[in-house]
C-alpha cells in the first residue's frame, strides 16, 4: 500500500512541473492541455494523501497534515493561475474574432483607408519634391549671390586701378609738358647765347 512519504514527494514533484508548464505555456511554447491534465492528478493525489492520514501514526499525523495543507494551498494557487490564463486566452481569442469578422464586414472601409493611405503617400512625395525644387532653387540663389559679390569686386578692383592709372597719365602728361618748355628754354637760350657771341665778335672785328 501507497504510504504518505512515498506519495508526497510524487506529488511535490508534480507540482513543480505543472509551474513549468504554466510558465512555457504563458511564452506560447507550451500547450494548456497539459497543465489541465497535470492539475487534475495534483489534486486526485491530494485526495490520496489526504485518505491515507488515517492509517499514519497519531504522533506525525499532525506532520503530515501541514505538508498536505501547504501542497493542497500551492495547489490551488496553479489551479488560480491557469483558469486565469485560461480566460485570458479565451478573451484575446474572442477579440481576434471580433476584429476579423470587422474586418470582413468593413472591407469596403479598409479599401478605403489604404486608398487614403496611398494618396497621402504620393502627397508626401510630391512635398518632398517640392521641398527638393525649394532646396536647389535657394542653393542656385546663394550661388548667384555669390558671384555678383566677387564681379562687385572685380569692378572696385578695375575702377581703383584706372583711377591710379589716370593719375599716372595726367602725371606723365605733365612731366612731359614741363619738359617740353625747359627744351624750348634751352633752346631759346642757346640760340640767346650764341646771337651775343656773334654780335660780341663783331663788335671786336671792327
Amino acid at each position: 500500500m501507497t504510504s504518505i512519504a512515498e506519495l508526497l514527494p510524487r506529488a511535490g514533484k508534480l507540482k513543480y512541473e505543472i509551474r513549468q508548464q504554466l510558465r512555457r505555456v504563458e511564452l506560447g511554447q507550451g500547450d494548456a492541455s497539459d497543465c489541465s491534465i497535470g492539475i487534475a492528478e495534483l489534486d486526485r493525489q491530494l485526495q490520496t494523501l489526504t485518505a491515507l492520514l488515517d492509517s499514519e501514526r497519531p504522533d506525525k499525523r499532525a506532520l503530515w497534515r501541514l505538508k498536505i495543507d501547504e501542497l493542497r494551498h500551492e495547489a490551488n494557487f496553479l489551479a488560480s493561475d491557469f483558469r486565469k490564463m485560461q480566460r485570458a486566452r479565451d478573451t484575446a481569442w474572442q477579440r481576434e474574432r471580433l476584429f476579423h469578422r470587422r474586418s470582413v464586414a468593413s472591407s469596403s472601409a479598409v479599401d478605403d483607408l489604404n486608398a487614403e493611405a496611398d494618396s497621402l503617400a504620393a502627397s508626401s512625395t510630391q512635398v518632398d519634391e517640392l521641398m527638393e525644387n525649394g532646396r536647389a532653387n535657394l542653393s542656385s540663389l546663394a550661388m548667384q549671390r555669390e558671384r555678383l559679390k566677387a564681379t562687385h569686386r572685380n569692378a572696385l578692383s578695375m575702377i581703383n586701378t584706372l583711377g591710379l592709372s589716370n593719375s599716372l597719365m595726367r602725371m606723365v602728361h605733365s612731366r612731359q609738358k614741363n619738359d617740353r618748355y625747359i627744351v624750348f628754354g634751352g633752346m631759346a637760350l642757346c640760340l640767346l647765347v650764341l646771337w651775343a657771341c656773334v654780335k660780341w665778335r663783331s663788335a671786336h672785328s671792327s
